[in-house]
């Protein structure tokens, strides 16, 4: 398979969410990465096992700041307490939080 940049795409373990990987095509000049179908659809299954829980919140405020309340079920699983610090980080119009 070629890449658009015209280099060789090699088939080898790529990381579709972090920590976990699946088969694609990665150029190894450029560094782009291309599935094909099969391929994608394995690489979702990896994904959605993954996800153990997910939440659809709204967002509130609180004077200036806007806020995001966190239900219990994920307060237990990843063991958060009130008062903790927890990192915020923005990727791809993306919000990760990770607890210390």
């Amino acid at each position: 398979m070629k890449c658009e940049c015209g280099s060789e795409m090699k088939i080898e373990k790529v990381e579709v969410f972090p920590g976990l990987f699946s088969e694609g095509y990665k150029c190894q000049k450029c560094g782009e990465i291309e599935f094909n179908e099969e391929q994608m659809r394995k690489a979702l299954l990896v994904k959605e096992k993954a996800i153990k829980i997910m939440v659809k919140r709204k967002l509130g405020k609180l004077g200036e700041s806007l806020i995001l309340r966190i239900p219990k079920s994920v307060e237990e699983s990843l063991n958060l307490k009130s008062g903790e610090d927890v990192k915020i980080i923005v990727e791809r119009n993306k919000m990760i939080i990770e607890s210390d």
